[in-house]
C-alpha cells in the first residue's frame, strides 16, 4: 500500500528533484529515507554500545580500542546489531571494520 504526501524542499533539493524522471522521483525518496532510517538505527546501537558521535577517524578509534576505552563485550554487542540492521554476518562486518582500523 502507499499514499500520496506533499512536502516542502529547499531549493537545491528540488532542483535535484526535477533532475529525476518523474516516474522515479517516488522511489528515489524512499530510498532516501530507508536509508537515513537505518542509519540512525546503526548511529542509535553505536552509542548504546558506548560509542560518542565522533567526527570520521578510524585511526582514533582504533588507538581507543587499543586503550580499552571502548570493551570488547561493547564492540561486539555493536558489531553484532550494525550487522543484524545491515543484513549480514557478524564475522563480515568485524573482519571489515579490523580492515579498515588496520589501514
Amino acid at each position: 500500500m502507499s499514499r500520496r504526501v506533499t512536502i516542502s524542499v529547499p531549493d537545491d533539493v528540488a532542483e535535484q528533484l526535477d533532475a529525476l524522471p518523474a516516474r522515479q522521483v517516488s522511489a528515489y525518496v524512499t530510498e532516501a529515507l530507508r536509508r537515513r532510517r537505518i542509519s540512525d538505527d546503526m548511529r542509535a546501537a553505536l552509542r548504546a554500545a558506548g560509542h560518542g558521535e565522533l567526527p570520521y577517524d578510524p585511526i582514533g578509534a582504533a588507538q581507543k580500542l587499543a586503550a580499552r576505552q571502548v570493551t570488547p563485550e561493547a564492540r561486539e554487542a555493536a558489531i553484532a546489531r550494525v550487522a543484524e540492521l545491515l543484513g549480514r554476518p557478524a564475522d563480515e562486518v568485524r573482519a571489515e571494520l579490523d580492515r579498515r582500523a588496520a589501514a
